[in-house]
């Protein structure tokens, strides 16, 4: 077995892994695209299944939500193993998206992103009123 084939497996194994979380895009109105840095999140699950490797690359069946998608994904051998995983990773999130779009789900989308922003802030909801409780018990007492 040659090395580049035994790094594919390498990476295969103990890198890359069979399941990958990539983060759906927030649509907007005038369909332009948003990813969220900092507040509500949607993610979707990759499953990852090998289906052929070749000397410097990997054809995967990636299967999320209700889709099955193969494709080939470049393996590049002389980048270090967190930049291959990074590029998969964002090449596997353009491909979800892009799906995604292409099956005129933006709607969903933004529904999905609205549930998560209520259960966030419900949440948030909940814990301050439940410090402002605390504080109003708490204010009757004389503090020497």
């Amino acid at each position: 077995m040659s090395i580049t084939k035994k790094y594919i497996d390498f990476m295969l194994e103990n890198v890359i892994g069979s399941n990958i979380r990539v983060q759906l895009p927030n649509p907007q109105e005038d369909g332009k695209l948003f990813w969220t840095k900092l507040g509500p999140i949607v993610y979707m699950n990759v499953e990852l299944e090998v289906i052929e490797k070749y000397t410097r690359s990997v054809k995967f069946n990636l299967k999320f939500d209700r889709y099955e998608v193969e494709k080939i994904i470049f393996i590049p051998i002389e980048s270090s193993p967190m930049s291959i995983k990074e590029k998969l990773h964002n090449t596997i999130e353009n491909l979800v998206s892009k799906t995604f779009i292409g099956d005129g789900r933006q709607e969903e989308m933004r529904q999905m992103y609205e549930e998560k922003r209520k259960t966030m802030f419900s949440g948030l909801e909940k814990m301050v009123s439940k410090i402002k409780e605390i504080d109003s018990k708490d204010s009757n007492k004389i503090v020497e």
